[in-house]
């Protein structure tokens, strides 16, 4: 009777030092994904402050070449997409800093996915700007680096509202035009 005791406490032990040894390899990669985020949401910063950030090669060190983004207005676009809107957009964004929040993470294996809220505040062409942004990233590990190979965003109406104030007002000009 001893032996089987013996031999449970042993077999249960082991098992809860591979689940430890899990979960420490889990914290792990879920503390590189933070700081991941953290790095890449630091230097987006220092490109939108027009401190010389190439964002090609920014986007090409955290995101697979194949990544879709699923945009806050609705729609999805090739992560080259992405590049050229921030390259059109840096020049007429100033004061920007961001901020994220409620940051969760989670790993499988060789998978993960971030969720987290992104607070932008800047001005476009003078016009301040407050985004409020879930943002869910989804990562594959590849080598001893994780690559986002799926990001998603979603807004809140406040935001929404804010750009379509933002939006000019071409369609009082097309009525105008189309009468003459």
């Amino acid at each position: 009777m001893k032996s089987i005791v013996l031999f449970l406490v042993l077999f249960v032990g082991c098992g809860q030092n591979k689940h430890e040894s899990q979960f420490d390899t889990s914290r792990q990669d879920a503390q590189q994904i933070e700081k991941e985020i953290a790095d890449f949401h630091s230097v987006l910063k220092k490109a939108y402050n027009h401190e010389g950030v190439n964002t090609d090669s920014l986007i090409d060190a955290y995101f697979d070449p194949e990544t879709y983004y699923v945009t806050y207005w609705g729609t999805s676009e090739p992560i080259d997409t992405t590049k050229k809107r921030i390259r059109s957009a840096i020049p007429h964004v100033t004061d920007y800093d961001n901020q994220f929040e409620s940051l969760r993470v989670k790993t499988y294996g060789d998978g993960a996915y971030a969720f987290f809220i992104l607070r932008q505040n800047y001005k476009v062409d003078g016009k301040p700007l407050d985004e409020y942004l879930p943002t869910t990233f989804v990562f594959e590990r590849r080598g001893d680096r994780w690559l986002i190979v799926h990001a998603q965003r979603t807004s809140d109406y406040e935001t929404m509202q804010q750009l379509i104030a933002m939006a000019p007002a071409q369609s009082g000009n097309k009525t105008t035009d189309s009468k003459r």
